[in-house]
């Protein structure tokens, strides 16, 4: 592996890729709020929308997508050690964001270059780990990470495609799923190391609990209630939900972000841990995808949602029976696990009673839950870095 890959880690080049999603989520979430009530719809609208002409204030999303773009063409340009190839696709989706961003979409009907912009985008991002799969010189867990990120984000540029092509109702959903998924391996790749993992998985470790807490204030913001903090992640990202795209998706990322932080660690905990952590966050995606209908309850919803907690509650089990994991790390597990049956009763409690601190303690549960990954992540990579 050439020793220029461990440029990667460069805490500049993190925080780009970093802020490329995070600017994205606000961007859009500032321009919705300026359009006038009901006439735009985050779920079934893109965010060309936003920044189209016939938008209020459409320089807001112009200006988010731009930088955007920019962002990617200097994470490509800083980038070393990775194939040209992948550095040149990934520059290739920048400028097509710049260009999908400048040649704005007309108030009625569609601009061929903006149209142009947005697919090479789309298609470069999906395409763009591709060459680091077919370089050996590169880390074989990279290398196999890159072939799921690619299968991930052209699974979603095929789901974006059918909401197209077919009128969807879930075309704008699609659209967002897609750009936050494309936003995903930069930052993995940025922060892989040459011997350790001390950007990468704790820095998607820390992002997870972030992309909750911003998809939750930006739902709760959403919903015409009194009292939105009682009201359950599933209400907020449920049909009946205004904006309901936000928590569902906020829930996706944050299962998928689980699951890569599960494979960073896989080398370094026993299989019983990281495997259940792992699960944890494909359920939870699942459960995000899956809202509950109007008026009932979604099988598929509740049950992945259940088993997500389950998991997410029991994965420092792992850690604690191995002889070969630190022992404070061992001792801190279980007293996570113990913490986390308490509040998971504490929840249950206030579900089955219709208790005023539903929705709080739901929430509590959720970070609570999200800290112990973060812990693990940076206590082993601190004590690799020794």
């Amino acid at each position: 592996m050439p020793e220029a890959l461990g440029r990667l880690r460069r805490p500049t080049l993190l925080a780009l890729a970093l802020a490329a999603p995070v600017l994205l989520v606000v961007g859009a979430l500032v321009a919705e709020a300026v359009q006038p009530h009901g006439a735009y719809d985050p779920v079934g609208q893109t965010i060309s929308t936003l920044a189209g002409r016939g938008a209020t204030d459409r320089w807001i999303m112009t200006s988010a997508l731009a930088l955007i773009g920019v962002l990617y063409l200097l994470v490509a340009a800083g980038l070393r050690g990775v194939p040209t190839l992948g550095r040149a696709l990934l520059g290739v989706g920048g400028a097509g964001v710049v260009v999908a961003a400048l040649a704005a979409q007309p108030a009625h009907g569609s601009s061929t270059v903006h149209m142009t912009g947005t697919v090479t985008a789309a298609i470069a991002f999906a395409l763009w780990p591709i060459p680091l799969v077919a370089d050996r010189r590169l880390d074989r867990r990279l290398r196999q990470g890159s072939v799921v990120a690619v299968a991930g984000m052209l699974g979603l540029l095929a789901w974006l495609c059918a909401q197209a092509w077919t009128d969807g109702t879930w075309l704008g959903a699609a659209e967002r799923a897609l750009i936050l998924g494309e936003t995903v391996w930069p930052i993995v790749v940025v922060g892989w190391g040459v011997r350790s993992m001390r950007w990468s998985t704790p820095a998607l470790a820390v992002l997870a609990p972030a992309v909750f807490v911003a998809g939750l204030l930006a739902a709760q913001a959403a919903q015409p209630l009194p009292d939105p903090w009682n009201q359950s992640l599933s209400a907020l990202s449920g049909l009946a939900a205004s904006s309901r795209w936000i928590m569902s998706v906020s829930l996706a990322v944050m299962g998928g972000l689980s699951v890569l932080v599960a494979f960073g660690l896989r080398a370094r905990v026993p299989a019983a841990a990281w495997r259940t952590l792992a699960a944890g966050g494909v359920l939870l995606a699942v459960a995000g995808l899956n809202p509950q209908p109007v008026g009932g309850y979604s099988t598929v919803h509740m049950v992945s949602a259940g088993l997500a907690w389950a998991a997410f509650t029991l994965w420092p089990l792992g850690l604690a029976a191995s002889p070969t994991v630190d022992r404070r790390l061992r001792v801190g597990s279980v007293a996570v696990v113990v913490v986390l049956a308490v509040l998971v009763a504490w929840f249950t409690v206030q579900l089955v009673t219709d208790g005023t601190w539903y929705g709080l303690s739901q929430r509590i549960v959720i970070l609570v839950q999200a800290v112990w990954p973060v812990v693990v992540a940076v206590t082993i990579s601190a004590r690799e870095d020794r």
